[in-house]
């Protein structure tokens, strides 16, 4: 068999040694995983994980924030025996509301502040939507009872259409305020402002009644359940704290009975206690509404959070999975192996996953026993041997020796990617790589060649970095092979036949510095290199 050597002059040195220092622009790493991390969503994972005394099998449990840390007396190692100084470990006598509670009545939060920031920037379209439904329920009462009042003209209907009117126009500017960006700012003082305004109008529409109960517009009867309606309002829809809404409402409740008394509605003490009694218990009945609904809105968002950290750690760990496989196989064969193994388990789910523990085995041992192997022609396969390896490797250490190969062979790495091959195996110092498979490709030969004269243009840069004496002996031969996965265990893709032979054959017969290509490979090359005779070699 007659060869040809092109020279590594003929290679463009500058391009082969950009390609070396900068991998293109749409690689990208296979050992690596890639995860777009968000901050709201790094807040999330951190905030909403289960405290370790209450998660459940399988969860993980990061720190806990500094504001919900245990007591170091509670921290003391398993099988110490109590300190007896040390008295009773101390416990709340309030009970936990939700999960990571702050353990206050006054104000239901969460013990840690990266919670509640969290909580509180997505709940605001819930909380701006409810209170804008107070709004709607102000505006339309308003605007009925101004109607009323017009319409049936009592003896102080002036007072009543002017406070329901100017109530009416702030709860319409409030309600147009909620649109604006503004509006998250001023949550806590716009909704206080419009609870004193209710409490106020409604004062005022009440005192101007001087002859109640008995020539009135409205009755004692209409006028209290008009103060049960904006005590409500004050603990379900509108968004305050509830140590805001109980002062308010408690503050309310008293100015409420007072002017009552002055205008002659309370003329005994039995009706003055039943009236007490009665704000009690819309007061016990909106707080229990209040600490209800809150508990219901942390624990969804809390269970929101952990859904979402394992969706997040799911996508990890598959898109982990895909790039561990793709770094061990070709996109191609990857792609047919990660289809085959989600057609499984699309089946043992449809089948109901009742497959006996050794039927799973099995079907796990013989995933990859499903590919034939494929025949291949025009596939060009390369091998290169550094020379002068065992004199580099005679005064070094194991662990810079190895250091040394990764640099060198990961330089090798990125000229694949570039030159269209695809890296086969290393063996000691042999770097092995074809193109043209599994993926056809017409220019296969031209790629290995590129990819041959790259690999001399590097070494040189490598012994200019590292202050060596090493070459490169490349070989380059193109023929048919079979190409698949071999193993159930530690398994690899890899390529035989004759040619692969007298591939390795050629890299061992040529000349240090060039590419030592065969007759079959010359064929697709020889209008775009200048070429040399080089020796026979013989294949058996």
């Amino acid at each position: 068999m007659r060869a040809v050597m092109a020279d590594v002059d003929q290679c463009d040195e500058r391009t082969a040694l950009r390609s070396q220092t900068a991998a293109p622009a749409d690689s990208t790493d296979a050992g690596g995983v890639r995860v777009d991390v968000i901050e709201m969503q790094n807040r999330v994972d951190v905030a909403a994980a289960v405290p370790s005394d209450q998660a459940p099998d399988g969860a993980v449990t990061p720190p806990r924030d500094r504001h919900s840390a245990a007591p170091a007396s509670d921290q003391a190692p398993h099988g110490a025996d109590p300190d007896p100084a040390a008295g009773p470990p101390s416990s709340s006598r309030c009970p936990i509301l939700f999960e990571h509670s702050a353990r206050n009545f006054w104000n239901p939060q969460f013990d840690s502040e990266v919670l509640e920031t969290q909580h509180e920037t997505t709940s605001f379209p819930q909380t701006r939507r409810r209170f804008r439904y107070a709004l709607d329920y102000v505006i339309i009462s308003c605007s009925a009872w101004v109607t009323l009042m017009a319409i049936e003209r009592g003896p102080h209907w002036p007072a009543f259409v002017g406070v329901a009117a100017a109530l009416l126009v702030v709860a319409i500017v409030v309600y147009l305020f909620t649109y604006t960006a503004r509006y998250r700012r001023f949550v806590l003082p716009l909704s206080v402002a419009v609870t004193v305004a209710l409490c106020i109008c409604d004062l005022v529409a009440f005192a101007a009644q001087p002859d109640l109960p008995h020539n009135a517009d409205i009755s004692a009867v209409g006028t209290f359940v008009w103060s049960i309606e904006i005590i409500l309002l004050m603990y379900t829809l509108i968004p305050m704290p509830l140590y805001v809404c109980v002062l308010t409402g408690t503050l309310y409740s008293i100015v409420f009975e007072v002017v009552a008394a002055s205008v002659g509605d309370m003329d005994t003490v039995p009706y003055v206690a039943g009236r007490a009694i009665l704000h009690v218990c819309i007061h016990a009945v909106g707080i229990h509404i209040y600490i209800m609904s809150q508990v219901r809105e942390r624990s969804t968002f809390l269970k929101v959070g952990q859904s979402l950290i394992l969706r997040r750690r799911l996508q990890t760990e598959k898109q982990l999975k895909h790039n561990m496989i793709h770094s061990l196989m070709p996109p191609k064969v990857a792609e047919q192996v990660l289809r085959g193994r989600e057609g499984e388990r699309s089946s043992d789910d449809r089948t109901g996953g009742g497959a006996p523990v050794d039927a799973g085995l099995s079907s796990t041992t013989d995933m990859f026993r499903r590919f034939h192997m494929l025949q291949m022609e025009n596939v060009s396969i390369l091998f290169a041997d550094i020379v002068g390896f065992t004199k580099m490797s005679s005064n070094k250490s194991a662990k810079h020796l190895v250091m040394l190969l990764n640099d060198l062979f990961g330089r090798f790495d990125d000229l694949c990617l570039r030159h269209g091959c695809e890296k086969i195996s290393t063996l000691g110092d042999c770097y092995y790589c074809v193109s043209g498979c599994p993926e056809p490709r017409d220019d296969h030969a031209r790629c290995c060649v590129e990819m041959g004269l790259s690999m001399c243009v590097a070494i040189q840069e490598f012994d200019r970095v590292h202050s060596e004496e090493v070459n490169m002996r490349v070989g380059v031969h193109t023929g048919t092979v079979l190409c698949g996965i071999v193993g159930t265990r530690r398994f690899k893709f890899d390529v035989w036949s004759h040619d692969v032979t007298l591939a390795n054959m050629m890299e061992s017969e040529g000349k240090p510095g060039r590419v030592h290509v065969s007759d079959d490979t010359h064929r697709f090359i020889k209008d775009l290199y200048d070429v040399e005779p080089g020796d026979e070699v013989e294949g058996e």
